[in-house]
C-alpha cells in the first residue's frame, strides 16, 4: 500500500517521442520551503511548514519521481487525487517540486490537514500531553493527515483504550474484509504512531528559515470534513 517507494524515470510527450526527465531529491527544508511559498497552500499548511516537510521526506524519501505503483511524488498523492487534477501519473512526476506540492495542497493537502483528529493531536502536541502515555508529536498529526480519516481515529482511540497504537489485534489497511472501516495500520503495518516517529525525525531536521519558531505542528482548527483515506490509498 505504501512505503516501498520505487524512483522512476518521469516521462514527458513531445510531439509523439517520450522523454525522461531526471528526477530531483530534496531535503525536509525544501519541501518546507515549497509548501511556504506555494500559491494554493493554507495559511495552516504554511504556518506548519515543517511538518510538510518532515512528511514529504519519510513518504518519498524526498524524491519527486517516487512511486509505489499508487501513490506518487514528494508527498505520495493518490492515482485518484493525480486525475482529479488533470495530470497523468507520468505528468505528475515529472512536475518540478514547486508545483507537484501545489497540486498535492489544492487536492488533499488543505483539507485533510483541517479534519478532527488531527486537531486532537495537535492540541495535544502544543500542550504536552499524551494518549494512553504516547506523547502527541508533530508527526503524529502528520501521519494522520497521510493516513487518512479511518486509520488516524482507529488509532487513536486504541490508545484512548489503553491499547497499542495499531490496536490489541491489528487490521492492516487491505488485509481484511473489514478493513476500510476497521484498519489500524497501513499496508506496510505501519500506525500513526510508528510512522509519526519517522516523520518527526526528518521535522527535527528541517530548518527552513520560514519555518523559524513558530511551528508548532499540525493546523490545530478544524475545518470541512473530508473522505477519509485520500493519503495514501483511496480507502485506507
Amino acid at each position: 500500500m505504501k512505503r516501498t517507494i520505487l524512483p522512476t524515470i518521469a516521462l514527458l510527450a513531445f510531439g509523439g517521442h517520450a522523454h525522461a526527465q531526471a528526477c530531483s531529491s530534496y531535503s525536509p527544508t525544501d519541501i518546507a520551503n515549497a509548501i511556504s511559498n506555494s500559491s494554493t497552500a493554507s495559511s495552516a499548511l504554511k504556518n506548519t511548514a515543517c511538518t510538510w516537510g518532515g512528511a514529504g521526506k519519510s513518504e518519498s524519501g524526498g524524491n519527486t519521481c517516487a512511486s509505489n505503483g499508487a501513490n506518487f511524488g514528494v508527498l505520495q498523492l493518490s492515482t485518484a487525487n493525480v486525475q482529479a487534477a488533470g495530470y497523468t501519473p507520468a505528468q505528475y512526476t515529472a512536475l518540478p517540486l514547486q508545483q507537484q506540492v501545489n497540486v498535492w495542497a489544492s487536492q488533499v493537502g488543505n483539507a485533510n490537514a483541517s479534519g478532527s483528529n488531527v486537531a486532537t493531536i495537535s492540541n495535544a502536541s502544543a500542550t504536552g500531553q499524551s494518549f494512553g502515555g504516547t506523547p502527541a508529536t508533530s508527526g503524529m498529526a502528520a501521519a494522520c493527515v497521510q493516513f487518512g480519516g479511518t486509520i488516524c481515529k482507529n488509532d487513536l482511540a486504541a490508545l484512548q483504550a489503553g491499547q497499542p497504537c495499531g490496536g490489541a489485534n491489528p487490521v492492516l489497511a487491505g488485509h481484511a474484509s473489514d478493513w476500510r472501516t476497521a484498519a489500524t495500520e497501513d499496508g506496510n503495518g505501519q500506525s500513526i504512531c510508528s510512522w509519526g516517529k519517522n516523520i518527526q525525525a526528518n521535522i527535527n531536521n528541517c530548518t527552513a528559515a520560514q519555518c523559524g519558531g513558530n511551528d508548532t505542528g499540525a493546523p490545530t482548527s478544524v475545518g470541512t470534513p473530508v473522505s477519509p483515506g485520500l493519503l495514501p490509498a483511496a480507502t485506507a
